[in-house]
């Protein structure tokens, strides 16, 4: 239970927002203390003219698993269906109005509510959350995400994704071409190579995408995001047999939030010299128009072009890589709590499809693991999608490095 968990810190009370189109924003409980011990069903959220904007409402419980009722194992029976200080609730910053004057209490009859104020930079966005016991407000029909769990499919008005069986990985995915306005089939599955090597270098061991095993138990998809928690397990032997956790992977309309998880039951070099973890999508023959780019060290890389079986050192973390064909396509941010001076080595990869089904290149980054000490270590990828204007991936990027600022006034007759 350790990743849930702290997958759930690292949640609260962070609203991830930028200049940018259907940017998710997360608030907790503990901001609404007025609402709390409220029953969730009867909590509405509203822009500053009293509309009913979509939101949802998703518990957590005091181990920080979330509280799902789809799927083989639901755990419904772990909530209680009123607000704590750890429930989360989501909407998108684009639903909410530009600060500027708001009527305490508009349409709301004088009940039990909070305006919220929502800062980053020079920008401000205001919501109210009230209690509507009546239910005398409407709720907004409006919904940013489909899934299919039988198929395993993600489907927005921004991307698509079809997640292998038992996987957290997907096995294709499409971008949405803003002109045509259809999806581009962009990528087979996602490549992901894990070798080992012994001290003397000597027996190389090589893992990939289909040893990586995660039994979604259950899920939970509302009108904001889809939550599903998995057991997942990678057994790289040598007596790493502990590399288990629950883990939640979260998709927006416009992000998914993938982890993994390791646990490392010994200091790395006793054992092995060294070992990389590469996660490459494998692009599709639509993908040849599209270019590979690391901008923040200016490099550009077009799919067509000669410079495949590349690898640019410098470091990934927390520097984005998009794959773009003007305003169509994604961006990539990998963080980790691996110390820096123990991946030194890694670096962005480009390089032929090899042996892999039909493809033009795999594009990604690779992660070099060097003498890494005993403990547990995680590893965030954020998969970001274009909502058809220029450079809007990395703002949303740049999003989810700030933190906003929250601010309350509260009203009502109790």
């Amino acid at each position: 239970m350790g990743l849930t968990r702290n997958i759930n810190i690292e949640i609260i009370l962070t609203v991830l927002a930028a200049a940018a189109f259907a940017d998710p924003v997360v608030i907790t409980g503990k901001d609404l203390p007025r609402l709390l011990g409220k029953p969730i069903a009867s909590i509405v959220v509203l822009n500053k003219s009293g509309a009913a904007i979509p939101f949802q409402i998703d518990e957590v419980t005091k181990d920080g698993e979330y509280v799902l009722d789809k799927g083989e194992l639901p755990n419904v029976r772990e909530g209680n269906d009123t607000l704590n200080e750890r429930d989360e609730i989501a909407f998108l910053w684009d639903d909410a109005d530009d600060a500027g004057a708001v009527s305490a209490g508009n349409g709301v009859n004088n009940g039990i509510g909070t305006t919220i104020t929502l800062t980053r930079g020079k920008e401000k966005r205001t919501v109210t959350v009230v209690l509507d016991t009546t239910s005398s407000l409407p709720r907004s029909p409006k919904n940013y995400i489909g899934y299919n769990h039988n198929t395993g499919r993600v489907v927005t008005e921004y991307y698509y994704a079809d997640f292998a069986k038992n996987r957290f990985h997907f096995v294709r995915a499409g971008v949405m071409d803003f002109v045509s306005n259809k999806y581009v089939d962009l990528t087979n599955e996602l490549r992901v190579e894990i070798l080992l090597k012994t001290l003397f270098g000597l027996i190389p061991i090589r893992y990939g995408e289909g040893d990586i095993v995660c039994f979604v138990r259950r899920y939970k998809v509302g009108p904001i995001r889809l939550i599903r928690r998995g057991d997942f397990h990678l057994n790289l032997g040598f007596g790493v047999k502990g590399s288990r956790a629950a883990v939640n992977q979260i998709c927006y309309s416009r992000m998914v939030k993938v982890p993994v998880y390791v646990h490392l039951p010994f200091r790395f070099r006793n054992l092995f010299g060294q070992a990389h973890v590469e996660m490459t999508p494998v692009i599709r023959e639509a993908g040849r128009r599209f270019t590979f780019a690391v901008p923040s060290k200016k490099l550009y890389f077009p799919v067509s072009g000669d410079r495949l079986d590349t690898l640019c050192l410098s470091m990934p973390l927390r520097r984005m890589f998009t794959l773009k064909n003007g305003a169509a396509g994604y961006g990539w941010i990998l963080d980790a709590t691996t110390p820096p001076e123990h991946i030194s080595g890694s670096g962005f990869i480009m390089r032929r499809p090899g042996t892999r089904e039909a493809g033009t290149a795999e594009c990604g980054f690779r992660l070099t693991v060097r003498d890494v000490p005993k403990g547990n270590y995680y590893i965030t990828n954020w998969v970001l999608f274009s909502g058809g204007k220029a450079g809007d991936i990395e703002r949303l990027g740049e999003g989810l490095m700030e933190p906003v600022a929250i601010s309350e006034e509260k009203y009502g007759d109790r």
